[in-house]
């Protein structure tokens, strides 16, 4: 087994993979030849990130991530990350979530906005033409389906902000729509919106709308 360093230049860019974001200084690349089925010799490649945490000297390889595994969030000459971009890696990466003590299904807490901005990463908001910020209402269409375990799953169907439930009944649904949407009102309360909901299926059409017509914010 070979190995070699490839070092980087800046601007670094940060990335993301198993819950962590870094910057991304160099790649640790492993050369590694094996035999296949046939007995014949096979070389295999793998890069590891070597990333520096904020405020620690020196690198660390991330040995269990390999480079195509990892998101990039930003680099350093443009230190924020659009809107949707951060909805996509919230979507891509389970470890920004934890699972209820009820077992209700997934309850999002996006608290790695929190882990950005001691980075010094803005997630950047949508402006206006005038290149303003004003009051915006972001409907976001929902998706459902059932799972063994499940009779109701609902997820986003990709918009600006993702939602993921697993419900046993309508009400589970509804606490935790209202629970998720809550989340996003306290983690961009600097920003003055509202998120609506929307669905094809008729099914839901009842639960949405009481979802819709409440306005409590509070957690």
């Amino acid at each position: 087994m070979d190995t070699q360093i490839l070092q980087l230049k800046e601007p670094y860019e940060y990335i993301h993979c198993n819950g962590s974001t870094a910057l991304h200084i160099a790649t640790l690349i492993v050369f590694e030849a094996k035999h296949n089925k046939e007995g014949e010799y096979q070389l295999e490649t793998h890069s590891h990130p070597i990333v520096k945490y904020y405020g620690r000297a020196g690198g660390v390889v991330w040995n269990k991530a390999e480079l195509l595994d990892c998101d990039v969030v930003c680099n350093t000459d443009e230190m924020q990350v659009p809107l949707r971009k951060f909805s996509k890696l919230l979507r891509r990466h389970p470890s920004c979530y934890e699972t209820e003590v009820e077992g209700t299904g997934f309850n999002l807490h996006p608290i790695w906005k929190r882990d950005l901005e001691d980075l010094g990463i803005k997630v950047s908001w949508p402006l206006g033409e005038d290149g303003e910020e004003h009051y915006m209402q972001f409907g976001v269409k929902l998706q459902f389906r059932q799972t063994k375990r499940f009779p109701i799953v609902c997820e986003d169907d990709i918009e600006d902000f993702f939602f993921l439930i697993e419900a046993k009944d309508k009400e589970s649904l509804k606490k935790q729509l209202l629970h998720q949407r809550n989340w996003y009102y306290q983690v961009f309360k600097e920003h003055q919106f509202d998120i609506r909901f929307m669905s094809d299926d008729p099914r839901f059409q009842s639960v949405i709308l009481e979802v819709n017509n409440t306005t409590e914010r509070d957690l």
